[in-house]
């Protein structure tokens, strides 16, 4: 929808109307810039999470199905637990972390950057409108 610029009558009116455009514009490239970084860091961190989930969700099982041909009470028994432990731990934990920023969050951010990024371009339209508006008024 196309905004009525025959309302602004003045030049006066235009620069008013281009001035909070600009101000509207400038806060919306912060937020672009903001989101930007979260998308990247973002979809980074969710990126790395789900590699090292995966490489833990294939070593968790070989090292329970390892534990068992082992004897108990030797070295490389106590160690496969502890390894085994500290496996499990660590994937419990980045199960944890992916619900909040893993791919989820990360989609989310890339849509509110998408959002900012339309708004712009409507506002940049508008603008546009304002000052062919202001061209045509007399001084």
């Amino acid at each position: 929808m196309a905004i009525d610029v025959t309302l602004l009558l003045t030049r006066a009116d235009c620069d008013a109307v281009t001035e909070t455009f600009d101000q509207r514009l400038r806060l919306l490239d912060n937020r672009e810039a903001n989101f930007g970084y979260q998308s990247e860091v973002g979809t980074a961190r969710a990126t790395d999470l789900t590699d090292e989930l995966r490489g833990l969700n294939s070593r968790v099982p070989f090292l329970t199905t390892y534990l068992a041909t082992l004897t108990a009470g030797t070295t490389e028994h106590t160690t496969t637990t502890d390894e085994l432990r500290k496996k499990t731990d660590r994937r419990d934990e980045l199960l944890s972390r992916q619900a909040k920023v893993g791919g989820v969050p990360a989609v989310l951010r890339q849509s509110e950057l998408k959002e900012a990024q339309r708004r712009s371009a409507s506002i940049e339209e508008d603008k546009a409108l304002v000052v062919a508006r202001r061209a045509t008024l007399s001084a």
